[in-house]
């Protein structure tokens, strides 16, 4: 038996840029390589958005087509939680899918992951389990999509999955897990022990780097991302790649082709020009150019300005993909500030943040998530209705 697992490919991520194509080109590697697989997992995040352009939408819904040609005789025995699923979907190599939280829309509108499904080229689960057949042995893949986190721990203890007797029980989920991650625009309400028990393996996608360890019954991983789309510098220090697991064992793959990424950091000095450019000419040329973050740190001397470092980026355009980050801050009362971390979270969560925080304010108690919704499609009309009344209760 032969799964193959990977998430956060994050397909559109900076399309039309340098980087456009390392999402499309780290998927198309895994497809290549997991051709022979019985089984193929994605835990959340293939897309970078949730209403991708059609031409990204286009591009990966070509890439995954691949799964079709191959197959080893994976067979669906039954589904739970779920009405109906395409045949086509069910053809070739089944592609088990769940949506993440740049691909999470409102319940009454269809998500890119949906839309794939309905042509056909993916199996969809969220709060429902497929029990597959693999040359006489059982596999159930048990899928959460994302949620809201503050919901997180209601909706997995009011679903509670229960392992398939006699079968290799996969759980697959895309949240926060209070062990992992905090973030204070929207905590995690997960923690492990709140998984649910007797599962062989239990996958999370949704963090960006790699850890797999022991969980209650069986092994927990993380997948990582395909493609590094963070300023995080503990994900930049792990190659990127795509698991496979037999049952029992868990194996990990790079990719072939995948683009490093640099972090570098200086103080503030009066020859701050210069320390750059021994920096910069200090990282490794590559046959694909790195992503380099340097960040600047420290005080800038009362009264004077913060450098203009903008001919950097051009100057070493061929070398690398320069993205400087300036943690500068003006000396006052002798005092020296600390500088700032990286900024983690996403433009849709702090989107989300401001809306909620107004919202509450306001004394709203009407599916923040759904109002947001609305405004990223432009539809105006639909959130004034929800704000005066009209087909909701008060």
């Amino acid at each position: 038996m032969k799964v193959t697992i990977f998430s956060d490919c994050h397909c559109g991520f900076e399309f039309g840029s340098e980087r456009g194509e390392d999402p499309f080109q780290a998927l198309e590697e895994v497809m290549r390589r997991a051709s022979d697989s019985d089984l193929i997992i994605i835990a959340g995040d293939l897309f970078d958005s949730r209403v991708p352009k059609q031409e990204v939408f286009a591009k990966t819904a070509k890439i995954l087509s691949v799964a079709k040609k191959g197959g080893t005789g994976a067979r669906l025995v039954r589904i739970e939680g779920k009405d109906e699923v395409p045949e086509l979907a069910l053809r070739g190599i089944p592609v088990v899918v769940i949506h993440g939280t740049h691909e999470r829309r409102s319940i009454h509108m269809v998500n890119p992951v949906q839309a794939l499904e309905h042509a056909g080229l993916v199996l969809h689960l969220h709060l429902a389990t497929a029990v597959f057949d693999i040359g006489g042995r059982l596999v159930a893949v048990h899928g959460m999509s994302g949620v809201p986190e503050r919901y997180a721990a209601d909706v997995l203890r009011e679903w509670s999955p229960k392992p398939v007797e006699g079968a290799v029980n996969i759980f697959v989920f895309h949240q926060s897990v209070k062990e992992f991650i905090y973030s204070p625009l929207d905590p995690p309400s997960i923690s492990i022990e709140d998984l649910p028990d007797g599962f062989d393996l239990y996958v999370l996608g949704h963090l960006h780097w790699r850890e797999v360890r022991p969980v209650k019954s069986g092994k927990l991983v993380l997948t990582g991302s395909l493609v590094s789309t963070t300023a995080h510098k503990r994900e930049s220090e792990q190659e990127k790649g795509f698991y496979t697991f037999d049952g029992s064992d868990l194996k990990f793959h790079p990719l072939e082709n995948q683009r490093r990424v640099y972090h570098l950091s200086v103080e503030y000095s009066a020859d701050l020009e210069n320390r750059i450019e021994q920096l910069l000419s200090s990282v490794p040329e590559s046959r694909k150019k790195p992503v380099v973050y340097l960040k600047i740190k420290g005080t800038v001397p009362k009264g004077s300005e913060a450098p203009d470092l903008s001919r950097f980026p051009q100057k070493y355009s061929s070398r690398m993909i320069l993205k400087i980050i300036q943690n500068l801050e003006e000396e006052e009362d002798g005092r020296t500030p600390v500088a700032l971390q990286y900024e983690k979270a996403s433009p849709e969560e702090y989107g989300m943040a401001v809306l909620k925080k107004n919202l509450e304010a306001a004394g709203c108690k009407l599916g923040i998530d759904e109002i947001f919704d609305f405004l990223v499609e432009g539809n105006v009309d639909a959130v004034f209705d929800m704000l005066t009344g009209d087909g909701n209760d008060k």
